[in-house]
Order: C-alpha cells, then sequence, then structure tokens
C-alpha cells in the first residue's frame, strides 16, 4: 500500500483494513485516500463540507433555520470536490426541512439550484450521477414541495411554482434551465459556478481599473479575484495572481496601504499554513477595509469563515 504525505488529512486513521475518516465516521478506499485524502487543498475543502453538513443537520435537529446556509455551503464545498452527487443531496437535505417547516419559497428556490446542479453534472458526464437513487431524491424532493405548496395555499406565485416543478418531475428533472422572470427573486448562484464567476469578472474589473490608471480601485478587485482562486482550490494560482501584481514598482504603494492586501495574505497564510492567528487578525482587519460595494464585503466574509471553519475543525 502506498505511504501517504507528511501532510495528509488530519481526520485520517490508519486501521487494520486500511484507512478510515473519523469525520465520516466510516472506511475509506483507498483510491479516495491517494486521489483526496493525501493532498493537501483537497483534503481542507473535503473537511469543509462534510463539517458544514454535519452543521446544517445538527441545525436540523435542533428544528433552526440555521440549517440552511451549512447545507448550502457543504453543498457549495461538495460541488468544488466535484462530488456532484454529495452536491445534490446536502441540497435535498435543505429543501427537506425547508418542506417541514412549511416554507415553500424557500424549498423552492433550493430546488431550483439542486436541478441545476443536477443538470449541468449530466450535462458534463458526471460518473456519480449514474445512480438512480440520486435522481429519485430530487424528484421526491420536487414532489414533497407541491403536496406542501398545495396544503398552504400560498396563492398565484404557487401556481407558477407548481407549473414549473411538475414539468421538471414529469420530464424527469432533465430539462433545459428555467428562463429567469424578473418579477421573482429566485436567481441563486452556487459553489464552483460562483467562484468562477467571481474570478472572472473581478479579474475583468481589475484590469479595467488598472488599464484607467486608477489603481487605488483596483486593489480590491484584485484581492477578491485571489480569493475566488483560492476558493475553487486553485491557492497558488491565486497568490501568484496577487503577487505578481502588487510587486509591479507601478502599483505597490496602493496596495501596501490597502487594508484589504494585508487581509487577504493573512486569508492566504491561515489556510496555507493552517494558521488560526491569522485568521483571527484577519478578522479584526476585515472591519476596517473600506468596501464600496455591500456584495463584495459579503463574498469576502463567506470566503474567510469558510477559511476558518476549514482550519479550526
Amino acid at each position: 500500500m502506498a505511504t501517504l504525505e507528511s501532510d495528509q488529512c488530519k481526520w485520517l486513521d490508519r486501521i487494520k483494513r486500511g484507512y478510515a475518516c473519523k469525520l465520516r465516521k466510516q472506511e475509506m478506499p483507498i483510491a479516495e485516500v491517494t486521489q483526496k485524502c493525501s493532498v493537501h487543498h483537497l483534503a481542507v475543502i473535503c473537511i469543509d463540507a462534510y463539517s458544514s453538513l454535519a452543521r446544517g443537520q445538527e441545525s436540523i435537529d435542533e428544528g433552526s433555520t440555521d440549517a440552511f446556509p451549512w447545507l448550502i455551503e457543504a453543498s457549495n464545498q461538495f460541488e468544488n470536490l466535484e462530488e456532484v452527487d454529495n452536491a445534490v443531496i446536502a441540497a435535498v437535505k435543505a429543501i427537506d426541512f425547508a418542506n417541514e417547516l412549511t416554507l415553500t419559497s424557500k424549498g423552492y428556490t433550493f430546488f431550483c439550484y439542486a436541478r441545476t446542479i443536477y443538470e449541468e453534472g449530466l450535462a458534463a458526464g458526471d460518473k456519480s450521477l449514474n445512480n438512480p437513487g440520486i435522481k429519485q431524491k430530487l424528484i421526491v424532493a420536487g414532489q414533497s414541495i407541491i403536496a406542501t405548496s398545495r396544503k398552504t395555499k400560498e396563492g398565484s406565485v404557487l401556481t407558477d411554482m407548481q407549473a414549473e416543478l411538475k414539468a421538471s418531475v414529469l420530464g424527469g428533472i432533465s430539462l433545459k434551465k428555467p428562463v429567469k422572470d424578473e418579477r421573482k427573486d429566485l436567481v441563486f448562484s452556487h459553489g464552483k459556478a460562483l467562484y468562477e464567476k467571481k474570478a472572472k469578472e473581478y479579474r475583468e474589473g481589475g484590469e479595467n481599473y488598472i488599464k484607467s490608471n486608477m489603481v487605488k480601485n483596483a486593489v480590491i478587485f484584485v484581492c477578491m479575484t485571489a480569493i475566488s482562486e483560492l476558493m475553487l482550490g486553485r491557492t497558488k494560482e491565486g497568490m501568484d495572481y496577487l503577487s505578481n501584481i502588487a510587486s509591479n514598482p507601478e502599483y505597490r504603494d496602493e496596495f501596501n496601504i490597502n487594508p484589504c492586501f494585508e487581509w487577504t495574505k493573512l486569508v492566504f497564510r491561515g489556510l496555507v499554513s493552517r494558521d488560526i492567528e491569522a485568521i483571527e487578525e484577519a478578522q479584526t482587519l476585515f472591519l476596517k477595509i473600506p468596501w464600496s460595494y455591500k456584495d463584495d464585503k459579503e463574498f469576502a466574509r463567506r470566503a474567510m469563515d469558510s477559511v476558518e471553519r476549514r482550519i479550526s475543525h
């Protein structure tokens, strides 16, 4: 049996028959140990995914709506691990709990999200979706929303939801993505797609500001590009991108005086070195960053919190 690298996942235990995961409380196939547990950046995403899933289940057991962000965070990280089946299952847990609380609109939003993950996985030929049970779970979740909406009779908006859900269920889930209705707040960015989208937007914004000689405005965009790469598991690429721009003599001073640059370095140091003190310092410095847009601030906070969970569990 191959010897794992010294930085293997701390939750991995050697047992008589091979390996077991203390976090998941199950034995691990050697192939998964080799491909994920002994690869540092994948291992920390895996820890984040299963820790978030556990927190989501704890909140469900307590009857708390805190379960929703935990379950969606777990689903996001499973996407980053390219475990589409687990991403769908985590989202279905959120749908089921929303139905249990008769939060039909929220359940519908999660259904749209889960369906998108499933459809994109099918289009990519993801082998984890060969299990027909995944499709069945999603169909049953959609049917449960229809049943709940009939009971609650929340009005004409639910009639539209029912129509789309029926079409999804009867069509076997695999449909074209629904056309966005500008009257409804039903757009749900998620997981890898969210971070890819953010990375592209921030990179283009930063480059445009630099070309316009507005370096002060570019700093946060460049930093958020690097953070997006970090959340995609491309830590080295993010660090290289940030350092290449920030080390340019023309821009160096603007970066060094901006607290967002120092905050970004602390987040990277926290993840790479598993330095909880760096994250604690980043959380304090976060409040001093001159955010221009609320969306950027919330995106950065989510990334920082995710890194904190990865290194403290």
